[in-house]
């Protein structure tokens, strides 16, 4: 290869660096796909409140609030993890011995980065997001996440042939 073709690579691979370091080092209030909604109860709910609250607004994560403050957040892992791995029934169980409690909160400053980092680490799928007050204003999900960097490379990721391996592109669940 020339000189002249090598140096086009590395520009080319620069410019592709940029651009991957530009998608994740924006702030969490850059996500489009994030929208100030909040889905809540208070804590003496029940699970089967939650539930049906989830499918209604059809989302993965709810809220316990009470009195303006957050308490804890309960989500669909939950649902799999404490409700019916343990055999509890949901219409018998008080959403405070459900939800994780002081769940790990972010703010809009936050980089989309450091918010991926968070959640990959800790395991999460859904975080709440605070205002400057510490009101939660949003959850953000790990969907948010993905859909915000599909976007940047939506020609090779909507362009994909169909597969071959007999996965349907279905829906899972609701």
């Amino acid at each position: 290869m020339s000189s002249d073709g090598i140096e086009e690579e590395e520009r080319i691979a620069n410019e592709q660096y940029a651009q991957a370091t530009e998608i994740i080092r924006g702030t969490i209030r850059e996500l489009p796909e994030l929208r100030e909604r909040t889905v809540s109860l208070g804590r003496t709910a029940t699970v089967a409140d939650a539930l049906n609250l989830m499918v209604e607004h059809r989302t993965g994560a709810v809220l316990i609030m009470e009195d303006g403050k957050l308490y804890g957040l309960f989500t669909e892992r939950d649902v799999i993890t404490r409700i019916f791995a343990q055999g509890r029934a949901p219409a018998d169980t008080t959403i405070t011995d459900a939800m994780t409690p002081d769940p790990e909160c972010l703010s809009y400053e936050h980089e989309i980065v450091f918010a991926l980092n968070k959640m990959t680490v800790g395991g999460f799928r859904h975080v709440p997001i605070l205002n400057d007050d510490g009101v939660p204003v949003a959850v953000l999900s790990m969907r948010h996440l993905v859909e915000h960097i599909v976007s940047y490379y939506s020609d090779e990721v909507y362009n994909l042939p169909p597969a071959e391996d007999g996965f349907t592109s279905s829906r899972e669940g609701a």
